[in-house]
């Protein structure tokens, strides 16, 4: 089974025990906090996705770093992945369940890359255009600054992109300048 498959199984599976529990909200808190503290430690993606090290272990680190801090089902959740061996997909499970939490909550993910940081009145014209012409009620933005765009701005969400930067407009430029179909050719 894919790796994609097994954790999109995973997390409908959590989502619907959350959702029949009522602590859909928690469970989505307490699964981005385990997502970002494997994300952040190379040791601990190294720890959950090595076949060395025996399941006790593993059980007693998540044991560790995690008991009191998570609710009890993403705990227990944890719990069974490691004895099922499946802690090495922990983390593609929880951006499964963060997938499923959205579109269940109808919150879109945007990402928006400027050259400079914006001011924030300029963030929600963009924002609220973006809402209208897509008829998004909720948006979940990110922020990022990257200075090779030279100006201008790129908007990435539910899988497309609106790329408006200096960058991307040199880049259409320069193959118009190397187009040289209309030069004659003599042969």
């Amino acid at each position: 089974m894919s790796s994609y498959r097994l954790a999109t199984r995973y997390a409908k599976s959590l989502v619907g025990l959350a959702q029949e529990k009522g602590v859909l909200d928690q469970a989505f808190t307490d699964l981005k906090l385990v997502d970002v503290a494997i994300q952040s430690s190379r040791d601990l993606k190294v720890f959950f996705k090595s076949p060395v090290i025996d399941a006790d272990k593993k059980l007693r680190v998540v044991e560790l770093l995690f008991k009191g801090k998570v609710g009890e089902m993403v705990y227990g959740f944890m719990a069974l992945l490691i004895k099922k061996g499946r802690e090495g997909y922990l983390h593609e499970i929880a951006h499964s369940f963060i997938d499923q939490y959205n579109v269940i909550k109808a919150i879109t993910p945007v990402k928006l890359t400027s050259a400079v940081k914006l001011d924030d009145t300029r963030v929600q014209e963009l924002i609220g255009a973006l809402k209208t012409k897509e008829g998004l009620t909720t948006v979940q933005l990110t922020e990022a600054v990257d200075e090779t765009l030279i100006g201008g701005f790129v908007l990435e969400y539910s899988g497309k992109m609106l790329d408006t930067s200096i960058k991307r407009k040199l880049y259409e430029l320069k193959g118009v300048v190397d187009d040289d179909s209309y030069v004659k050719k003599y042969s």
